[in-house]
């Protein structure tokens, strides 16, 4: 297993939730849409109706990584983050944030839940014409997660009831996380048109915040370059946020595939839950590297290698293991977070904020004991959603509330919040 999947696997934290999704295919839309996952099979959904009958909604998208260029994307295609041939008649849904118990969710617990499977491999975000043949493995590959979502939200309009909508949230976490930023204001205006009426809306996206154009600790754009390839291969330009595209200069639309790029133009309000030292950045950003492909020089491929970064393996997964120049590498690329997500003019608008903790975790807000148990400023995470949407959405002129952490020690990598 690569070290990629194996942070991802350690830093995403499991969902407590047990209430059953039921599957839907998208297989009436593929010719009219072209809503096909990367090996062409539909794309997909599942879904649980709220316990009693309600017009209040929430999307949520899943995460699973990207993949970086051809042959990566011909793998990944093999398997469900590529393919919905292997995907169940049910699932069991995701906690904190998405959960229907109402002591842990009470922001959210009498949803319709919707979860947006995964299979496009950059973030619903591919509107490619045609295919893409890998010579290698003999594949065409499909890149139309931009097209999966409008196809979903459809047909939750056309079938489930959705055109009834009174309030919808988008979310999601990791890479459905960073759907949640580059979709917020795409949803609320496609369903818009759908239903032609108003409702209350609002997106959480957890974990999302990528710093997608931070270099490593050897100052190499790993994440970077990989990014910027997996946005052309996938014809991007059309499925990421529309207002970044069109102030970017020539040659940096790519960074309206970034959170950071896409919180500079989101008009709807916004709430994103992360952490400042989040586990998954912490391997597959700061402390990535280049790696080979047959020889090839490393500065020629796309693809990196999580926590490979000499000197880091051991810093790079716990924070106390670090030495003093280390520790202020964390620190700074902490702080630098924190300064990305606050002066972006989506963050300031009165009706967003963020809830900002210093647990080293990924998708947090989707595990229950985390929602309800990570608390900063003496408000935990499921508080201050709630007091988000009931007070600063819901109420005309409401003014968000920002829960922002301290920084870890400066002297030895101790994290100051007791909660994590």
């Amino acid at each position: 297993m690569n070290s990629r999947l194996l942070l991802a696997l350690g830093g995403l934290l499991a969902s407590t939730s047990s209430a059953t999704m039921n599957l839907n295919l998208l297989t009436e839309y593929v010719d009219s849409f072209g809503s096909v996952c990367l090996d062409g099979t539909p794309g997909a959904y599942y879904l649980e109706k709220a316990a009693t009958p309600s017009s209040k909604w929430m999307v949520f998208f899943e995460g699973g990584g990207w993949c970086y260029n051809d042959k990566d994307c011909a793998n990944r295609a093999t398997g469900g983050l590529g393919s919905s041939s292997s995907y169940g008649p049910t699932a069991d849904r995701v906690g904190g944030v998405g959960s229907a118990d109402c002591d842990i969710n009470p922001a959210f617990c009498d949803f319709n839940f919707v979860y947006l499977k995964y299979c496009d491999g950059n973030s619903f975000s591919g509107a490619r014409e045609g295919t893409v043949h890998v010579d290698e493995t003999d594949q065409d590959l499909h890149f139309r997660g931009h097209y999966i979502l409008e196809a979903v939200l459809t047909d939750l309009v056309a079938k489930q009831g959705m055109g009834s909508v009174t309030e919808l949230v988008l979310s999601g976490c990791s890479a459905g996380g960073l759907s949640t930023f580059l979709h917020s204001d795409f949803v609320e205006e496609y369903v818009q048109t759908l239903v032609s009426h108003d409702f209350k809306y609002g997106a959480v996206p957890v974990s999302g915040f990528f710093l997608m154009n931070r270099q490593n600790v050897h100052d190499e754009f790993v994440m970077a370059s990989q990014m910027q390839t997996i946005f052309s291969l996938s014809n991007a330009t059309v499925g990421v946020h529309q207002g970044c595209v069109s102030a970017a200069a020539a040659g940096e639309e790519w960074l309206c595939n970034t959170a950071p790029g896409a919180l500079q133009h989101i008009q709807a309000p916004i709430y994103p839950l992360d952490s400042s030292f989040d586990s998954w950045q912490s391997g597959c950003i700061l402390t990535s590297t280049f790696i080979d492909y047959d020889g090839t020089s490393t500065r020629d491929m796309p693809n990196g290698q999580c926590s490979a970064a000499p000197g880091f393996e051991a810093c790079g997964g716990d924070v106390t293991e670090c030495d003093a120049e280390q520790i202020y590498s964390v620190i700074e690329y902490q702080g630098s977070f924190v300064r990305l997500l606050t002066n972006a003019q989506g963050y300031q608008k009165a009706d967003s904020g963020a809830f900002i903790y210093p647990c080293f975790t990924h998708c947090a807000g989707q595990d229950d004991a985390s929602y309800t148990g990570f608390t900063v400023g003496g408000v935990t995470m499921n508080e201050a959603v709630r007091a988000w949407w009931e007070e600063a959405v819901a109420v005309e002129g409401g003014v968000a509330k920002n829960y922002l952490s301290d920084m870890y020690n400066i002297d030895d990598g101790s994290n100051p919040n007791q909660t994590c």
